[in-house]
């Protein structure tokens, strides 16, 4: 398991756990802003990054949302953390609120959701969402040039919020890998998606939801396929305490601008 580390190692953990397809290099704005007051851990899931692929006929037992919780939960004894504050993007949303809501209630002590909610898959509003991320994920492209897969995430991931032509190259570069002929392509196993589509939740969503006692904040696109508006909403409703913000983006707020980081470092300081 591959990780990224910002800030002293010596003050609080920020363990930060990026999409279904992503990598921890995404935290790279976020943990620029947050470094002077936190240490900052940024892993690259199973079969994502720099992290190993699971081995012939093992993805579905590696690629699970309940190995990947699990292997959260190891993550963190290892480096011990015996109390963390939890970020994290779609896919890493959804383990930090199966941690929290279970075997990691009393050592996650702040839990960020961006722009997710307790069952995704389920949620009828979000099956165009969720067909849209499995029509690029199933066949990743390749390219011959590093430009043609920036050019490729750009287009994919127009959802998100606004980024510079900076960010969009570090973007690409840290999430690229060079298959068997030299071309560049996207640096996951197209395994990754069945395995969590397939997968029978361990308890009701809501009754997850319902369980957390962490302080929550919660970021929306406002044009979120993921984040349903009815979700959203019947989230603070069964939990009216947490905080929760919309961002005028699609799936999801890139955590790369003072508008987005500002009320997560707050509510993190908090």
């Amino acid at each position: 398991l591959h990780y990224s580390a910002w800030g002293d190692a010596d003050a609080p953990p920020v363990v930060c756990v990026h999409g279904l397809s992503r990598v921890g290099r995404d935290f790279d704005p976020l943990a620029e802003r947050l470094e002077d007051d936190y240490h900052l851990l940024c892993p690259d899931m199973p079969g994502r990054g720099l992290s190993e692929w699971a081995a012939e006929g093992e993805a579905e037992a590696v690629y699970t949302g309940a190995a990947m919780a699990e292997l959260c939960a190891t993550f963190c004894d290892e480096l011990g953390l015996d109390e963390l504050r939890w970020v994290g993007t779609s896919m890493g949303g959804t383990l930090g609120m199966a941690l929290a809501a279970g075997p990691m209630r009393d050592r996650i002590t702040h839990l960020v959701l961006n722009d997710v909610g307790p069952a995704p898959a389920a949620d009828e509003e979000a099956q165009e969402g969720i067909e849209r991320i499995i029509g690029y994920l199933s066949d990743p492209p390749t390219f011959r040039r590093l430009s043609g897969l920036e050019a490729f995430y750009c287009e994919t991931y127009d959802t998100f919020s606004e980024m510079t032509d900076g960010e969009w190259r570090t973007f690409t570069v840290s999430s690229s890998r060079r298959v068997e002929d030299g071309r560049f392509a996207p640096a996951y196993d197209p395994r990754v998606v069945e395995p969590l589509l397939t997968e029978e939740p361990a308890m009701d969503p809501w009754e997850m939801w319902e369980a957390i006692e962490a302080p929550t904040f919660v970021l929306k696109g406002r044009h979120s396929d993921i984040l349903a508006d009815d979700t959203f909403a019947e989230m603070q409703e069964r939990r009216p305490e947490i905080d929760a913000r919309e961002y005028d983006c699609g799936h999801a707020p890139a955590l790369n601008v003072d508008e987005q980081v500002r009320p997560v470092r707050a509510f993190l300081d908090s």
